[in-house]
């Protein structure tokens, strides 16, 4: 499987999955770098870079690292969705790194928070919106 298959699942999840979010999908040739997903969740204005594979850290290229760190440079926020690939669905596991610095090599990121599947969303949403500062919504 390739990763961009692998990608296309995953977004497909992910778009069925954040239903409290409005999520626009870029698929962008002329901005080297810039993340799969802009999302407005809650007060919340971030991008999300999606991979979906079996190596254990987010393999982002160059200019995906250079994109990430000027924009959260620039006070901007990003989460890397990461889907480690096990050898059944049900074995994979759900990553969320959050890059909040300058980094190098992507496998020095931490993931935040990491889910089994079948995935809760709603557990997935509220976790995202807590690293990135705001209170989750009452249910």
């Amino acid at each position: 499987m390739s990763n961009k298959n692998g990608e296309t699942r995953l977004w497909q999840k992910v778009k069925q999955g954040l239903t409290d979010c409005f999520l626009t999908r870029i698929e962008s040739s002329t901005i080297n770098g810039i993340p799969d997903i802009h999302v407005v969740m809650g007060n919340e204005v971030f991008w999300i870079e999606m991979k979906s594979d079996s190596l254990s850290y987010p393999k982002l290229n160059k200019w995906q690292i250079v994109w990430i760190n000027k924009y959260v440079k620039a006070g901007g926020k990003v989460i890397i969705l990461k889907e480690n690939l096990g050898k059944t669905p049900l074995q994979s596991v759900l990553k969320l790194y959050r890059p909040v610095s300058l980094f190098t090599d992507p496998r020095s990121l931490v993931p935040f928070a990491s889910f089994s599947f079948p995935l809760q969303w709603p557990t997935v949403q509220r976790r995202m919106l807590q690293e990135l500062g705001s209170p989750p919504e009452p249910a």
